[in-house]
């Protein structure tokens, strides 16, 4: 399993909350409405919530307005996300990239492609 993890800034025009609400409310069902086309297994949100105690001293967790991770079966399946080669994938990769140049501060986002190393699964060695 490939997982593509997005590390996201919100466009500088949009407040926290609205950039939550549109990330959760708008995008997550474009994305779940095209995830067939593009083989994404899993496809999950997290928006930041304070630290208990406040920030450790070196903290850069504000740095980000969140993260998305998308799970797909292959390195295929990857390579349909980043260049769209069919019909149906070049079409909702239109529509996902035009949603998300309205909320998201696309060249201040990086993202990470890799494989997950399971350490701890629910006390499970």
């Amino acid at each position: 399993m490939i997982k593509l993890t997005f590390f996201i800034r919100r466009h500088p025009d949009w407040t926290a909350d609205a950039f939550a609400a549109y990330w959760r409310d708008n995008h997550a069902p474009l994305i779940a409405r095209h995830a067939p086309a593009f083989g994404i297994r899993r496809y999950v949100q997290t928006h930041p919530v304070p630290p208990p105690d406040g920030p450790p001293p070196d903290d850069e967790s504000g740095k980000y307005d969140g993260m998305a991770e998308l799970w797909f079966a292959s390195r295929r399946q990857l390579e349909l996300w980043f260049r769209n080669t069919t019909p149906e994938t070049a079409e909702a990769g239109r529509e996902i990239r035009a949603d998300e140049r309205k909320f998201i501060d696309r060249a201040n986002s990086p993202y990470l492609i890799g494989e997950e190393v399971i350490v701890v699964d629910g006390g499970k060695e």
